[in-house]
């Protein structure tokens, strides 16, 4: 009696086959996490120093406020990707993100909020480049960070 090993092989290569989606969408989920929480930490170093301008921590300097200003308004797009399908908190992947699993429960509302922080720093950029004086932009800056706040109330972990 010979043994044939071929339907063996075949079985070793479809479950090798079926383990390869399962490790790129790990590796997905995992980018995707680093890389939102990379953009939303580049948004906090250009906004962190327009607040502490904000609130007299920091002398004001026009130029730099617009600079910030400008640099948030323009990057303030960039995260949102990052939220993908199985990349949220307790998703099973292992991975520390303080991004709750509501995000998904109600997207809709997750990009209005969205929707909402691009205007206020596109405002902000536009009233900083325009010369604006300092207590309108300062509440410009509560806006910005109010519409920060909105979504982290709702949809991050402490």
């Amino acid at each position: 009696m010979a043994v044939t090993f071929r339907p063996l092989l075949a079985t070793l290569g479809l479950s090798a086959l079926l383990l390869v989606p399962a490790s790129a969408q790990a590796l997905e989920v995992d980018k995707a996490i680093e890389y939102r929480q990379d953009a939303l930490r580049v948004m906090a170093w250009q906004l962190g120093p327009m607040g502490d301008m904000a609130q007299g921590d920091i002398d004001y300097d026009a130029e730099a406020f617009a600079r910030r200003a400008s640099n948030l308004a323009a990057v303030s797009h960039l995260p949102w990707e990052g939220f993908i399908e199985g990349s949220l908190r307790n998703d099973g992947h292992g991975i520390e993100t303080r991004a709750l699993a509501a995000i998904g429960d109600d997207w809709a509302d997750f990009e209005e909020r969205q929707a909402t922080l691009r205007q206020e720093a596109a405002t902000l950029a536009e009233m900083a480049e325009a010369g604006e004086e300092f207590n309108a932009l300062r509440r410009q800056v509560g806006a910005v960070v109010n519409s920060c706040r909105a979504c982290h109330d709702n949809y991050r972990a402490d």
